[in-house]
């Protein structure tokens, strides 16, 4: 009890002190989050994505007569059998097969490359944005879908892969490199650019954080080069002094900013957390600025307040910084922002009324159920939504109308159009 005591007093004395020095008090919120692996068996949901992961799981942790017996179990899903004697002969400890690495990996893998369509028309095009595609097999043709549409860049805004091992190197790169030797994605990997941002499914565990620090927790900068590895953006955050993977990136006169939401991320039970962290905020003003017909922000989670009900791991957690974005696209008069986000498992529109004088709305357009199988309900407020098959994001830009035009699209796994809002750059204008 006595050291208790002592132990409160001089706390409650250090925090006085600080206090009475005009300093702030530790954030404790600011600390990352403990994360919470997700490498279970499918279980009941029938997530087969698992499967093969928590195979390797059990390898890396030397149980490998158990994840034998697993592997021999789940053959019955008829997931991948090549990885699955891919894991068995690894198991076995048979020489010559994978060693965790690019070189010894067994199949032939398509990386996006962003070099790509340079010369393709920018005054009217399309392009594909999504998120949420877990490895699912009987899925993968969403890609073939997408290429069906034979777009000028696809954005992948998180949840790309579904990894939840932040700590464990061997499961990131098994999660990227099954993900590129897959036949549907090689083929659109090799004819269409495809950028990236991750989400808490990449970068964590689930509604995870990585707090203010750059290298705290230590495996953040390890989760940031191999990402890197396995994208071609135009650079990532702020190199590596300022690792991220934020970046911007033109069509024509369509200026695409793709923000961090994970990185830098605070615990939104704090008081005014940051989501992006103070680096990447003045990027993101100083981007922002950049004249263009229409600036295209995206973000890994949702803008629009109350898309998740309950929940601060979207905007809603962060609605001062949030608050500090819409307030500086109007004091500088930054005509034609959209929105496109990921996260929600389905796809919607919405309109943003910010409620900012003489501000123009705020369209968003989000998509994230590309390949997933668990399904998110629909929202009441939402301009449209759709959630009864995978799906994507079509936007067509229309820089050649005397009022150019942006159009969103919802298009599910099979090609059908369901939904679309056509916005005018006239409509986002300031009054």
């Amino acid at each position: 009890m006595k050291i208790t005591a002592r132990f409160t007093s001089l706390v409650g004395i250090y925090t006085v002190g600080i206090l009475a020095l005009g300093l702030s008090a530790p954030r404790s919120f600011g600390q990352a989050n403990k994360p919470k692996v997700n490498n279970e068996k499918p279980g009941n949901r029938g997530q087969v994505k698992r499967v093969h992961p928590h195979a390797l799981k059990l390898i890396l942790q030397g149980k490998k007569e158990e994840a034998i017996a697993y592997l021999k179990e789940t053959a019955k899903f008829a997931v991948n059998p090549e990885h699955t004697q891919m894991l068995l002969d690894i198991a076995n400890g048979k020489p010559d097969t994978w060693k965790y690495d690019t070189e010894t990996w067994p199949w032939p893998r398509a990386l996006p490359n962003t070099s790509l369509k340079k010369d393709a028309p920018t005054d009217k095009f399309t392009i594909a944005f999504g998120g949420g595609s877990g490895y699912v097999p009987e899925n993968e043709r969403v890609w073939n879908t997408i290429g069906a549409l034979d777009p000028r860049a696809v954005l992948l805004l998180g949840d790309n892969v579904y990894i939840d091992d932040p700590e464990t190197p061997e499961m990131q790169r098994f999660h990227y490199y099954r993900r590129q030797s897959q036949p549907e994605w090689m083929r659109l990997a090799k004819r269409v650019p495809i950028y990236g941002i991750w989400d808490d499914h990449d970068f964590t565990t689930n509604d995870g954080w990585g707090g203010p620090d750059i290298e705290k927790p230590k495996w953040k900068r390890e989760v940031w080069e191999i990402f890197k590895e396995n994208y071609d953006n135009p650079y990532y955050g702020g190199g590596d002094k300022q690792p991220g993977c934020w970046f911007d990136f033109w069509i024509g006169k369509v200026h695409f900013v793709l923000i961090d939401g994970r990185y830098y991320r605070e615990s939104p039970k704090g008081d005014n957390p940051s989501m992006l962290g103070p680096a990447q905020l003045k990027w993101l003003r100083k981007t922002l600025k950049k004249p263009a017909t229409f600036t295209v922000l995206c973000t890994n989670v949702p803008m629009t307040p109350k898309v998740k009900p309950g929940s601060k791991d979207t905007w809603d957690g962060f609605s001062a910084e949030r608050e500090k974005i819409f307030k500086f696209i109007a004091k500088q008069k930054i005509p034609g922002v959209v929105i496109l986000s990921a996260d929600r498992h389905r796809s919607d529109a919405y309109k943003i009324d910010t409620g900012i004088d003489g501000m123009y709305p705020l369209y968003e357009c989000q998509s994230s159920r590309l390949t997933n199988q668990h399904v998110h309900g629909l929202i009441k407020h939402s301009l449209f939504g759709y959630n009864e098959k995978q799906s994507f994001g079509r936007v067509d830009f229309d820089l050649k109308a005397d009022d150019p035009i942006f159009k969103y699209t919802i298009i599910n796994i099979d090609g059908k159009e369901i939904n679309s809002l056509t916005v005018k750059h006239s409509e986002l204008q300031f009054k």
